[in-house]
């Protein structure tokens, strides 16, 4: 009798079709989608003495909507995607405009932040520095919060509540789990994700009108 072909763990690994989602419930907003906060930099706001200046990222390629990362592996390319073919992923850092172009234009950026501790950490001292003045160089359109895992703790919580009330803009993109085993299908996207779309793609428009 022939022996029967083992399956090899590391190669074979089932990946099933979880159907489009269709809606994304957020346990943290509630029915809130986008969240308004300061639209500038407050006067009354200072960033601490020992606090590290955000490192810039020149950007040569100036679309609608720059999305940077306040840390490595925040979920810039999936929050990219879901903004489309108008938005750029400029890495880690704050983007600023660089080219031979003049004048320069002044970038919408959009930054983005897991709920892990990382995250949290690197979106309370960017958004110091952004409410402090220190970040001029280019225009804060908002910041998005991505979850970490399926369930987020009651202090992730609190901090998703409080970050999104420090930008003009603030978002909460809640765990969706068939992103775990297939790359994100924005073509027909949660109606969620549509209206903060929406919303953003507003913002940088009005800003260049």
């Amino acid at each position: 009798m022939p022996a029967v072909p083992r399956s090899n763990p590391f190669i074979d690994i089932p990946v099933q079709d979880p159907g489009p989602v269709w809606e994304l419930r957020d346990e943290v907003l509630g029915e809130k989608t986008i969240v308004t906060g300061p639209q500038k930099p407050l006067a009354s706001v200072s960033a601490p003495a020992d606090t590290v200046p955000w490192p810039r990222i020149p950007v040569q390629d100036h679309r609608l909507i720059t999305v940077a990362g306040l840390h490595g592996g925040a979920g810039t390319s999936t929050v990219t995607a879901m903004l489309g073919e108008q938005a750029l992923d400029a890495g880690t850092g704050w983007p600023v405009a660089s080219g031979w172009v003049r004048p320069l234009p002044r970038l919408g950026v959009v930054v983005v932040a897991r709920t892990h501790w990382a995250g949290v950490a690197a979106a309370e001292d960017f958004t110091q520095q952004w409410l402090a003045g220190e970040l001029n160089d280019s225009r804060l359109l908002g910041l998005i919060l991505v979850d970490d895992a399926p369930r987020l703790l009651e202090w992730q919580r609190r901090a998703v509540k409080r970050l999104v009330r420090k930008a003009p803009l603030g978002a909460h993109i809640p765990w969706v789990e068939s992103w775990r085993v297939q790359p994100p299908d924005f073509t027909k996207p949660p109606k969620r994700l549509q209206k903060i779309t929406r919303q953003f793609h507003q913002s940088a428009e009005e800003e260049e009108a």
